[in-house]
């Protein structure tokens, strides 16, 4: 079965209420502490552009419900297959924080699969950008239905 994740468009799907919930049930509490499971949720590509650690071209993190709050644990095991316009495809698996990056270059205009267990999620249109966090926030902005949530 496939279902539609939307990044930066029409909302489908929206939290109720956003920021008022932890599904994993564990935070992140390291704050900015060099690590590969640090602030999950937050714009990880913007951070690191600002000189906090290493450039990503890609960034976010799957979580378990669309009004997850900053800082609370994502899913892990969540393969995140991104195919950008050349058609090179990339493959990332989240992290036990539920994040997910890289610093490879990647052909913009791209889609996003995320699949965990045989269950998939796709996006339902072409990214621009590869901050995934900035659009998908507890409240979800520029029209995202809130998180990248784990199908």
């Amino acid at each position: 079965m496939i279902l539609f994740l939307l990044a930066c468009g029409p909302s489908l799907d929206s939290a109720d209420s956003a920021g008022t919930t932890c599904t994993s049930g564990h935070y992140w509490e390291g704050g900015n502490s060099e690590s590969p499971f640090m602030n999950p949720g937050q714009d990880c590509v913007a951070c690191h552009a600002s000189g906090e650690g290493p450039d990503y071209t890609l960034a976010g993190t799957v979580m378990g419900d669309y009004a997850d709050d900053d800082d609370c644990n994502g899913v892990e095991s969540v393969v995140v297959s991104i195919t950008d316009a050349d058609g090179n495809k990339l493959s990332l698996t989240s992290n036990s924080a539920g994040n997910f990056y890289t610093n490879e270059a990647i052909a913009m205009p791209y889609t996003v699969v995320l699949e965990k267990d045989g269950a998939t999620r796709e996006m339902s249109g072409e990214q621009e950008d590869g901050a995934c966090n900035r659009c998908h926030t507890a409240g979800g902005e520029e029209g995202a239905p809130g998180r990248v949530v784990a199908p």
